[in-house]
């Protein structure tokens, strides 16, 4: 049996992803005392290993008036779902090396059969709602304030960010993430 059609495999991955998700998003919370409304995982269409992300109100304020002090007028509403505009971007990606190395075990993206990359595409996702499940983005108002997703950034059509936000999260968590994705 090849690594690829090996349910252990993506089991294996996808508790690395949700281990790797769970040590960024708990540094980044103790490191910077923010009002986080957002915590995801990019990837790619291909199913290249997953980055961190994380928006903060206090983060989309500076990153509004980091664009302003170089003559660029953007507004918060323009940029509160631009994960990499985020100074968040990235936090805790060294803590995805194992999943790296996972990842890189099933061969190049780019050659990698279909069903392999929808495997580990499920593997991400997986995790986040494993995580999830027992209660790690908090429980009642304090969950709803926290949208979880997995995004590829460059190829996010509104339905597909949607879809995989609402297989993540609560909907009372979603209001606002829908409506502005909705416009």
């Amino acid at each position: 049996m090849t690594l690829e059609h090996h349910p252990a495999a993506y089991a294996r991955v996808r508790s690395a992803i949700r281990e790797a998700a769970r040590r960024a998003w708990t540094e980044l919370r103790r490191e910077h005392p923010e009002s986080f409304y957002y915590f995801g995982l990019w990837t790619t269409p291909l199913a290249h290993r997953p980055a961190p992300t994380a928006l903060s109100v206090e983060g989309l304020r500076r990153t509004v008036d980091h664009y302003g002090a170089r003559g660029m007028t953007v507004t918060e509403d323009e940029l509160r779902w631009a994960e990499n505009d985020s100074p968040f971007d990235l936090f805790g990606d060294a803590g995805f090396a194992e999943v790296e190395e996972l990842f890189d075990a099933f061969g190049n993206p780019y050659d990698r059969p279909r069903a392999v990359n929808e495997a580990l595409f499920e593997a991400i996702s997986g995790a986040l709602a494993d995580l999830d499940a027992e209660g790690f983005f908090g429980t009642g108002s304090a969950r709803d304030a926290v949208v979880v997703n997995v995004t590829m950034p460059g190829h996010d059509e509104a339905e597909d960010v949607l879809e995989s936000a609402r297989a993540l999260n609560p909907p009372t968590a979603l209001g606002r993430y829908e409506a502005d994705w909705s416009e």
